[in-house]
């Protein structure tokens, strides 16, 4: 009993270790390391979906895949398993449907899950603008990406306190909405969400992709104002 307990506390300070130098923005190196300690644990849920972070960051979809699969594979009803699969199919042309599977099977396990509803809305775009669906079937995709654009906003907006991960969906989806004055508040309150958590809650991943975005709906406002 002792050594399983010892196992299980040196596995949790291998997982925060690797998930505190991925948070530092060392992905690849990061992804390295954990597959490498996968080799020998295999069946470690945390570790391969930390991985699976790292491909996302990566844009190594066919890898990501193939990791998406073993947590579908380990954990059935973790939606994040679906919702990678989701992203490395969304990235295949001709792939698109079988993403949307994934992305519902995520949302159906998770339904609240911001993420999963705005990476569900993209791909009924990505479909919404196929020039060689006929026009009824793209605008149904259309009308699909609306209603989740809509269910994230409805979760975050009244939320003065959501995690800086939420406000950063909710500003992206304010861009997709061409909404870009109320998208660089969001980003503003995505950055003051991330100087208040907690250090080892700082995903610096995730603040290079708030900043870049702020930089993108400042641009944007001030095209539109020359």
């Amino acid at each position: 009993m002792l050594r399983e307990e010892q196992m299980k506390e040196d596995n949790n300070n291998i997982y925060e270790s690797l998930k505190t130098m991925y948070y530092s923005g060392k992905v690849k190196p990061s992804f390295n390391k954990i597959k490498a300690e996968l080799k020998s644990d295999p069946e470690n849920q945390e570790l391969s979906l930390l991985a699976c972070k790292c491909l996302e960051r990566m844009k190594d979809f066919d890898t990501l895949l193939i990791y998406a699969n073993a947590v579908i594979k380990l954990a059935p009803k973790n939606g994040q398993g679906y919702y990678y699969k989701g992203v490395a199919l969304q990235h295949v042309k001709g792939k698109e449907q079988e993403a949307l599977k994934n992305f519902n099977e995520a949302i159906k396990l998770d339904p609240e899950n911001t993420l999963f509803l705005k990476s569900k809305a993209s791909t009924h775009l990505l479909l919404f603008k196929d020039f060689d669906l006929p026009i009824s079937f793209a605008d149904k995709h259309r009308i699909k990406a609306e209603e989740s654009l809509l269910k994230v906003m409805a979760l975050v907006e009244p939320n003065e306190n959501a995690h800086y991960q939420e406000f950063l969906t909710l500003a992206e989806v304010k861009m997709m909405l061409d909404k870009t004055l109320e998208a660089k508040m969001f980003y503003l309150k995505a950055v003051n969400s991330y100087e208040k958590a907690d250090e080892s809650e700082q995903d610096k991943n995730i603040y290079k992709d708030i900043i870049k975005g702020q930089k993108a709906s400042i641009r944007l406002l001030e095209k539109f104002t020359e």
